[in-house]
C-alpha cells in the first residue's frame, strides 16, 4: 500500500508541472491577425541559402516564400514592421500554387489570410492578381468559332 501511495505522490510531483507549463503555453498562443500582403512570391531555398539548391533535396529545393512589400490588416492599418520580412506559406490547398515551383515564382501577389506574426507564418485565404501578367488567355471563346471575344 506504502508502496502505491509513493508511487502516485511522484507521479504527481514529476507530471504536474508538465500539465502547467503546457497550459500556460497553451494561454501565451498567438492569436492570428486577417492581413492583406503584397509581395515577391521568392525561392525559399536561394533566399537562405543561395547556391545551396546542388546539394538539397530536390522537393526541398522547389519551396517558396513570400517577401514582403507592403501589409496592411482588415482595418487598413498598414503595417510596416512586416516589409522586407520573409513569410513562409502554410501548406493549404489555396497556396499550393505559391508553395512550390516555379509558376509563380519571382512575381507580384497579393495574398489575403491570417498572419501568425511570431511564427512568420501565413495561413492563405485569397490570392488576388495573378502575378502581373494580363487575362488574355482567360477571355471566353465563342462556341462555335473558338475565337475570344473581346
Amino acid at each position: 500500500m506504502l508502496k502505491k501511495v509513493v508511487v502516485v505522490l511522484t507521479f504527481m510531483v514529476v507530471v504536474t508541472p508538465f500539465v502547467i507549463i503546457a497550459q500556460d503555453a497553451n494561454k501565451e498562443s498567438e492569436q492570428p491577425v486577417g492581413v492583406t500582403i503584397t509581395g515577391e512570391n521568392v525561392s525559399l531555398f536561394e533566399t537562405f541559402a543561395k547556391g545551396g539548391t546542388a546539394s538539397s533535396n530536390s522537393a526541398v529545393a522547389q519551396l517558396n516564400a513570400l517577401k514582403v512589400t507592403e501589409a496592411k490588416d482588415v482595418d487598413g492599418k498598414s503595417l510596416d514592421d512586416l516589409k522586407g520580412k520573409i513569410l513562409i506559406y502554410l501548406p493549404t490547398k489555396e497556396a499550393d500554387s505559391l508553395i512550390t515551383g516555379n509558376q509563380m515564382r519571382g512575381k507580384t501577389v497579393t495574398v489575403i489570410g491570417k498572419l501568425f506574426k511570431q511564427a512568420n507564418a501565413i495561413l492563405v485565404e485569397t490570392i488576388e492578381g495573378n502575378g502581373g501578367e494580363d487575362d488574355f488567355d482567360n477571355l471566353p471563346v465563342g462556341s462555335k468559332s473558338q475565337l475570344q471575344v473581346l
